[in-house]
């Protein structure tokens, strides 16, 4: 299992609550969220992801709101240790690709002698057409792979003013631009996120 976290960052407005998003350069719209660090407590993990996202460190919980179990596809697996590929299964096999980070969804395929196949992709989903702007293929040790997903949800609160708009330089060398936006109706996020919405409706 890996444990991850979503933080709704809420502000009141001129016309209902606002919520914190940012535009990633590829993948659209979305919270700020991430993977729980090994002994990180999953409080700790939420003012982290945050503060690497947006730059925001006066910052505070309100209230963890929920958690949920979920499982990936079958096809499916997230990486729980930080490691590049293997180029075949073995564990004195050439290393391959960048640095996966733990908390990372790929494809899975064949097994051979604990190892996986593993495909990730990674796509510009901004452009009208997604464009592919990373592949790769190789293999994974499979008891670094899981199919289990433990995700906590948080309010949070910004203890001093803010812009209304600014970027930040965030990891793996990406810009992400922040704003402000109603709650209501509900922004645009990734279809992953939407659901994750609901929570908010459940505690309001």
């Amino acid at each position: 299992m890996i444990e991850k976290v979503s933080a709704f960052i809420l502000r009141p407005g001129s016309s209902g609550s606002e919520i914190l998003v940012l535009e990633h350069p590829y993948a659209g719209l979305q919270i700020p969220a991430g993977t729980v660090e090994a002994g990180e407590s999953s409080d700790a993990a939420v003012l982290r992801e945050i503060q690497e996202e947006t730059g925001l460190r006066n910052i505070e919980i309100v209230q963890k709101i929920g958690e949920d179990q979920t499982f990936t596809e079958a096809d499916e697996a997230i990486l729980t240790q930080t490691m590049r590929c293997f180029s075949w299964p073995a564990q004195t096999a050439q290393r391959t690709g960048p640095l996966f980070t733990r908390g990372i969804r790929m494809k899975i395929f064949e097994r051979k002698v604990g190892f996986t196949h593993i495909n990730y992709e990674e796509y510009d989903l901004n452009l009208k057409t997604p464009k592919l702007i990373e592949k790769v293929d190789g293999w994974l040790p499979s008891n670094f792979l899981t199919h289990e997903i433990q995700r906590h949800y948080y309010i949070i609160q910004v203890l001093e003013e803010t812009q209304e708009t600014w970027s930040h330089f965030a990891d793996r060398g990406l810009t992400f631009q922040m704003r402000w936006v109603p709650l209501n109706p509900k922004p645009n996020l990734i279809s992953e996120q939407l659901k994750w919405l609901d929570y908010l409706n459940k505690w309001e």
